[in-house]
């Protein structure tokens, strides 16, 4: 029979849709499709989507035929709040639970409890006939939403009524809906908790350090700007590629968590301000004042034992002078090679005639005036790390891809381990951890190269260097890229397109 044939088709048609409905994580996109699906099936003008949140009936999803074929449509539509009431049309559906099958809602008796709002007719030049308000229930029954249909049309574009029959199945596909947006509720939640973990952790780890607060945060930011200036670009060398939502959030996760590494390095290593510890320098200090005491103290001796030939040619308070001068100006040199980035082949020297002087102490044994840990941290010739430390800061990038790697990580999150251990590799293959080369190195990783440095020279004062502005980072970012380490191209686009001022 064709009511059969009918039937059955239809019962096909949800079928599909409730397949379609449930392969749809995103719940922006979900919704969206509930009501064009149940347009569809039924043959609607026009239709909206009420969520239940917290007492109230958020409007979400609102499409409507005949004013898209409009020459000028209506802006795009913005989710809002509204009162959960019975007196509108799908306050009563999401409290009572009933289906409203409504003829003309311009001829509802005022006896009824709910009435219908004629405003967005009146401002849109529209008239709403007919409507199907069906509640959507999940399977405890519990009403998640409502689901509003408005103005069936035939074949030649007449309002008609609703037709019963559809009902029972408008029902069904509801409580589908209601069971989708519920799975994608739980899942967006579990994915918001997820990444407010990881941001957190990256932000803690940042925060271990006040010159480095912030850091992840900002590459996350930076990488982003990036990845969508590089999806406007139809021309140049990045004409070809595209980020998609799902790349995007690959990145995105992969920038947050680039540094979680640092988690293993100790923060008198990873916020070292200069050469030698306080404690190591103030043991200097004490050792120094130690030396100058001695020294007069021998002066003084030799005299009251009469010994004039140490006494020769200067008074006593010459000696002491000199003795106090030469151990002042010694201390003062290594403090300040204590502070300097920079040790030159002069200071070097000056160091080591230092090192080479002995004294004798009140045992009789002869000791140096600094030891070989000391001479060790004070002869580093640039920065303020020793080469086993400068080991263990670069060590962070292999602890990041241990730590990454055993994150159970979705299929299309697959690469974040590789995209976050790999932003230290340089395109001449100078970086670490695998010294890999030019294409070698995928293009995300090389994003985060470029953000990274950039970072570390706008940001607050490191232990190690006064921030730059963006223009003068701009240009060591240019000299970098010209050397080969990173790549051109990125710091053309980061730096020309002013990402940086995002």
């Amino acid at each position: 029979m064709p009511e059969d044939r009918v039937l059955q088709e239809q019962i096909q048609k949800l079928n599909q849709i409730g397949i379609a409905l449930s392969s749809e994580i995103n719940l922006e996109k979900l919704l969206g499709l509930i009501v064009r699906e149940a347009r569809g099936f039924t043959n609607a003008d026009a239709g909206s989507l009420y969520i239940l949140e917290d007492g109230k009936l958020f409007f979400y999803v609102a499409q409507n035929e005949t004013l898209r074929r409009r020459p000028n449509p209506l802006p795009g539509f913005k989710p809002y709040p509204l009162p959960l009431s019975k007196k509108s049309i799908a306050g009563y559906v999401a409290i009572t639970g009933e289906i409203l099958n409504i003829e003309d809602v311009y001829s509802l008796p005022e006896t009824l409890p709910y009435n219908f709002n004629p405003d967005f007719d009146l401002r849109n030049n529209y008239v709403t006939k007919s409507m199907l308000v069906i509640p959507m229930k999940d399977r405890q029954g519990e009403i998640l939403g409502v689901l509003q249909l408005i103005n069936a049309m035939d074949e030649t574009c007449n309002t008609l009524p609703f037709p019963k029959s559809v009902e029972p199945l408008v029902m069904s596909l509801a409580s589908q809906a209601a069971v989708a947006i519920r799975n994608a509720k739980l899942i967006a939640d579990i994915k918001a908790l997820f990444e407010a973990l990881i941001r957190y952790s990256a932000s803690a780890i940042d925060a271990r350090s006040p010159h480095t607060a912030g850091h992840s945060r900002r590459v996350a930011a930076y990488s982003k700007a990036i990845a969508l200036a590089m999806n406007d670009q139809t021309t140049g060398p990045f004409a070809d590629v595209f980020f998609t939502p799902e790349k995007m959030e690959e990145l995105s996760y992969a920038a947050w968590l680039h540094d979680i590494g640092k988690i293993g390095v100790p923060e008198k290593i990873l916020d070292k301000k200069n050469k030698l510890s306080h404690e190591a320098m103030a043991t200097i200090e004490t050792r120094f004042q130690l030396i100058k005491a001695l020294g007069i103290a021998r002066i003084w001796q030799d005299r009251a034992i009469g010994n004039e030939s140490e006494l020769e040619g200067d008074s006593v308070s010459e000696q002491v002078r000199k003795i106090e001068q030469e151990i002042e100006e010694d201390l003062n040199f290594i403090k300040k090679v204590n502070r300097s980035n920079f040790l030159s082949d002069k200071d070097l020297a000056t160091l080591q005639a230092i090192a080479s002087k002995t004294y004798e102490n009140t045992a009789g044994d002869t000791i140096p005036y600094l030891s070989e840990e000391e001479i060790k941290y004070l002869s580093v010739r640039k920065g303020n790390l020793t080469a086993e430390e400068y080991k263990m800061i670069q060590a962070h990038v292999q602890q990041t891809y241990n730590i990454v790697k055993n994150i159970p990580f979705t299929k299309s999150l697959k690469n974040v381990p590789l995209f976050s251990a790999t932003h230290h590799e340089l395109l001449n293959g100078t970086g670490y951890p695998k010294g890999l080369k030019g294409n070698e190195i995928p293009i995300q990783a090389r994003i985060l190269s470029v953000v990274d440095v950039f970072d570390a020279l706008t940001a607050i004062d490191r232990p190690y260097r006064r921030a730059l502005t963006p223009e003068k980072a701009g240009e060591i970012l240019r000299a970098e890229a010209k050397e080969g380490r990173l790549d051109k191209d990125i710091v053309d686009l980061f730096l020309d397109k002013e990402l940086y001022r995002i």
